[in-house]
C-alpha cells in the first residue's frame, strides 16, 4: 500500500563554502516510523516552478526550523528590521505557497519553531523581531551555553489539543528562537504560553490538524509522553486526509 506523503521543506546551510539543503533526521525517522512517506522540498530557485507537482501529492505539510522570516512578509515594525538575523527569501516564498494550499484545502500542517512563525504570518499575524529585546523579559528563550539542555515552563490552555496530548497543566520545553509570535492570526487560538506571556503553541480549531509549536517535541521524546502524541495526531490526520 502506498504511504501518504508529507512534504518537508528543507533548510539551507553552508559546508566548505558550498550551500547544502538538509532536514533533521529526527523528523524523517518519526514520519517513516509512523507509516508516512516524507518528501523533501529543496530550497532552491527552481523549486517554485515545481510546486504544482509537489502540491498534487501533498497529504500533509511539515515546516521545521530555519532562518528568520523576512520582515517584509508581514506587518512589521522597526524592531523587526533592527533585530532580524539571517533570512532566506526563497524558503519564505516556498513555504507560504505550500501553506496557502494546505490552509485552503484543510491539509494537515505541523509547524515547529520557525515553521510556527511562518504559519502565523501566512494567516495574517505578526512576529517579534527579537522576543528578549522587545519584551524585556527575564525569561531566556535561547541559551547558547546550554543549547540542547535548556528548558523553560509553559502553561497549557485547558480544552485544547495540547492539553489532551500531554494531560498536564504545565510543561518544561526547549527553546531555540529569538523571533516569536507577537499578534496571533485571527484563525488561530493559543494552546500554551511562556511565563512572560509569549505564545508557545497554537492551532486552528476549525481544521483537521493545523498546529504551530514554538518548541521541538521531536528533541524531547523521552521527557513526556505528549511529545510523541503530537506526532501521532499529525500522522493520523494525514492518513485520514488521504482517505
Amino acid at each position: 500500500m502506498n504511504r501518504p506523503i508529507v512534504l518537508v521543506v528543507s533548510r539551507r546551510t553552508t559546508r566548505k563554502d558550498r550551500p547544502i539543503d538538509y532536514v533533521g533526521e529526527a523528523h524523517l525517522d518519526l514520519l517513516t516510523g509512523m507509516g508516512i512517506l516524507p518528501v523533501i522540498v529543496p530550497v532552491v530557485e527552481g523549486t517554485m516552478a515545481c510546486l504544482g507537482q509537489y502540491m498534487a501529492m501533498m497529504s500533509g505539510l511539515l515546516l521545521p526550523e530555519g532562518d528568520d522570516v523576512d520582515p517584509t512578509r508581514f506587518d512589521a515594525n522597526d524592531a523587526n528590521f533592527e533585530f532580524v538575523e539571517g533570512t532566506h527569501p526563497t524558503k519564505d516564498a516556498i513555504e507560504l505557497r505550500l501553506l496557502h494550499e494546505a490552509l485552503v484545502h484543510n491539509i494537515p500542517v505541523l509547524g515547529i519553531c520557525r515553521g510556527s512563525q511562518i504559519m502565523n504570518v501566512a494567516g495574517g499575524g505578526t512576529l517579534y523581531g527579537d522576543v528578549q529585546k522587545e519584551k524585556g523579559s527575564a525569561r531566556i528563550h535561547i541559551n547558547y551555553e546550554n543549547y540542547d539542555g535548556y528548558r523553560h515552563p509553559v502553561t497549557i490552555v485547558p480544552g485544547t489539543p495540547l492539553a489532551e496530548w500531554y494531560g498536564v497543566e504545565s510543561l518544561p520545553v526547549n527553546s531555540y528562537h529569538h523571533q516569536g509570535v507577537r499578534d496571533l492570526a485571527a484563525r488561530f487560538k493559543p494552546m500554551a504560553h511562556a511565563d512572560d506571556g509569549l505564545i508557545e503553541a497554537f492551532y486552528d480549531p476549525t481544521a483537521r490538524f493545523t498546529v504551530g509549536l514554538q518548541f521541538h517535541p521531536e528533541r524531547m521524546l523521552i521527557e513526556a509522553h505528549g511529545h510523541l502524541e503530537v506526532w501521532k495526531a499529525f500522522t493520523n490526520a494525514v492518513k485520514e486526509h488521504r482517505q
